[in-house]
């Protein structure tokens, strides 16, 4: 079971967006830029209401999810979930990640739970099913984002392992087959497991979905099925071209509009900066927000006569990329700014689960989703967690740090460790010093300026310097201290390796098998307890020996 529960201010994890933070606030810069605050009351049952007033092909749409779900290996109570979104007044909770090898980072699994959660939450709330839905991005073409699977080994150091591949660039992920060489990856996951039931149970699955031959999606989503669907969470593979016909209205007036979304996103994003926020996307005008694919990914831009593919050189009418849609829906892909629309065009998605960067950049999306005629969803922040192993907690505790220390100064802590144990008599001796020569230097450079009012500001470098010279000696007591304490180094980047790996949170690099392989059920279970989209808040659990 989960133990201890630090919890931390959004405000005080490195990295946070001025954007983001007022978004979690609730801060009236960010409130304008978008139609409804999902904690503002009643809004859920305010979209709810704009969903009913929408048609959506509910048939067709559950019998791909269903077919993509069994093939998946999807349990019953995910295949219920999807038989559940026929009915008339279902409404769903979605959220997506890239297919990352292994699950990908951790913040996958904390995504996967605050779907279910905030589909549980609104459910009892609105009395009408809310189905919780993963949209893996299969069309992605970024293989190094998805490539590699970040582990720390039996002696607490970080790893990377990383799949090989000669894939030629922009070519999609739902095109790149695994090979044989996963086998020898997941050996050396298996090494550094500890021995037991839950490593073997763990590396089983991780076998039967990563085999040679395999898509990355195709692996990802067998995992994920493993883990997720007994919860209920079903799977949705956007790369379908059954889906993408259910999107062919959203896709051909981009076309022959002339790409209107392109144009909604970049007043938006004026209207962004003029909030003092800086945009997440950088559009550029003049291409549409969709590219054709046959194989590789190529950019479609805007000509006077029509459109021309970037790559290529081809040249289309713009009623003959039209007739292309229509014929071959699946050499067509959205990029970043149409994939929202053309899963909501899609699904009466009443929340969707968002990432910090993910936030940013639907808040650009707004003026697109109004004249694309979409209801936009209320956006609920995915929810923020660290999982905290008992023996780095005790070492944690051991060095006398908190975990928000942790997080803001990474393998820094050397240093505040040992300054901290520096002689309390040499400390003094230094601050003292230091303010000495502070007086020193202002009583200084006050009769320069009665003397000579141009030696200011070199009296204010000699000022500087002299500062410096204490700054110097601090540290090079410290790099001493250094020296003479290799252990204490290697306590602080095994923590470090543990909670803030890569000078980040441990969610944004760690994968989860080495957790589940040590603690079987317990991770999901101490994840899911802290789980809550309505506490904005990040928060680290204790998992229990």
């Amino acid at each position: 079971m989960a133990g201890m529960v630090h919890s931390i201010a959004l405000g005080s994890i490195p990295a946070t967006s001025r954007l983001f933070a007022d978004y979690c606030r609730g801060a009236g810069g960010v409130r304008d830029l978008i139609p409804r605050h999902f904690r503002d009351p009643g809004a859920f049952a305010a979209q709810a209401r704009l969903l009913d007033g929408r048609s959506y092909d509910r048939r067709s749409l559950c019998g791909v999810l269903k077919e993509q779900n069994e093939h998946f290996g999807a349990a019953a109570p995910a295949l219920a979930a999807i038989a559940r979104l026929e009915n008339p007044a279902a409404v769903v909770a979605i959220g997506g990640q890239q297919a990352g090898l292994f699950g990908g980072p951790l913040y996958t699994m904390h995504k996967a739970l605050t779907i279910l959660e905030t589909a549980r939450r609104a459910e009892a709330e609105l009395g009408r099913p809310v189905v919780p839905l993963f949209w893996i991005a299969s069309e992605d073409s970024d293989l190094a984002e998805v490539d590699h699977a970040w582990i720390t080994d039996r002696d607490g150091a970080l790893d990377a392992l990383r799949m090989p591949s000669g894939a030629p660039a922009k070519i999609p992920v739902s095109r790149i087959r695994l090979g044989e060489a996963v086998g020898p990856l997941l050996d050396r996951l298996a090494a550094a497991l500890p021995e037991g039931d839950p490593a073997a149970r763990v590396m089983a699955d991780l076998r039967a979905a990563y085999t040679p031959g395999r898509t990355y999606p195709q692996a990802f989503a067998a995992w994920m099925a493993a883990r997720f669907s007994p919860m209920g969470l079903a799977l949705v593979d956007p790369a379908d071209s059954r889906l993408k016909r259910l999107a062919h209205g959203l896709f051909d007036t981009e076309i022959t509009g002339r790409s209107p979304v392109s144009s909604a996103v970049l007043e938006q994003t004026a209207r962004l900066r003029a909030a003092g926020y800086e945009p997440q996307i950088e559009l550029r005008d003049g291409f549409l927000t969709l590219f054709h694919q046959d194989p590789a990914r190529d950019a479609i831009t805007v000509t006077p006569r029509g459109f021309e593919l970037k790559a290529s050189g081809r040249r289309f009418t713009p009623g003959e990329l039209s007739d292309l849609l229509e014929r071959s829906p699946e050499t067509f892909t959205p990029n970043a700014v149409m994939r929202p629309l053309f899963q909501d065009t899609m699904f009466p998605t009443l929340a969707v689960i968002l990432g910090p960067a993910e936030v940013a950049y639907f808040c650009q999306l707004t003026l697109a989703y109004e004249r694309m005629g979409i209801p936009m969803p209320l956006l609920v922040p995915r929810c923020s967690v660290t999982l905290v192993e008992y023996r780095v907690e005790r070492l944690r505790q051991k060095l006398d740090v908190t975990l928000e220390q942790v997080l803001q100064r990474g393998e820094r802590l050397i240093d505040d460790i040992l300054r901290r144990d520096i002689p309390p008599g040499l400390t003094g001796r230094i601050a003292e010093g230091r303010a000495r020569a502070e007086d020193t230097w202002k009583a200084l450079v006050e009769e320069l300026d009665r003397l000579d009012p141009t030696l200011h500001r070199t009296a204010l470098i000699g000022a500087a310097r002299a500062a410096s010279q204490f700054d110097f000696i601090e540290r090079k007591i410290a790099q001493a201290a250094r020296r003479k304490n290799e252990l204490l180094r290697r306590q602080v980047q095994r923590l470090t390796a543990s909670l803030a790996p890569r000078g980040g949170l441990q969610e944004r690099t760690l994968c989860a098998p080495p957790l589940l392989g040590t603690y079987g059920d317990r991770v999901m279970e101490a994840a899911s307890s802290v789980i809550d989209p309505f506490v904005l808040e990040h928060r680290a659990v204790v998992l229990e020996p």
